[in-house]
């Protein structure tokens, strides 16, 4: 499940745009009505909510076929603003910090 397409988002949208997103999609479908709507869409929040949980997405998921780690490092790179890679050092550190809770 790709939570861009559950919640009608593109991949630039940033924390407000999201959370609008989020919550008028619940609105229009709510738990009572529509319970399996509402879960789809509050798993989909919770993967995008806020700049750690994107990074995590973009870095660990496998949704789109045929990502190579280089193709999701670059992803990781352009979401997080940097122009060029890190060096290794950085690297995992940065990579340590998006898997701690």
């Amino acid at each position: 499940m790709n939570p861009y397409l559950v919640l009608g988002l593109s991949p630039e949208a940033g924390d407000a745009e999201i959370r609008r997103a989020y919550l008028e999609a619940i609105r229009e479908f709510p738990p009572e009505r529509e319970p399996e709507q509402f879960q789809a869409i509050s798993q989909a929040y919770e993967k995008i909510r806020d700049e750690k949980s994107r990074l995590n997405y973009i870095l660990f998921s496998r949704e789109s076929p045929g990502s190579t780690p280089f193709e999701v490092f670059l992803k990781f790179c352009a979401a997080s603003g940097k122009e060029k890679p890190l060096d290794f050092e950085k690297m995992k550190a940065l990579l340590r910090s998006c898997t701690r809770n």
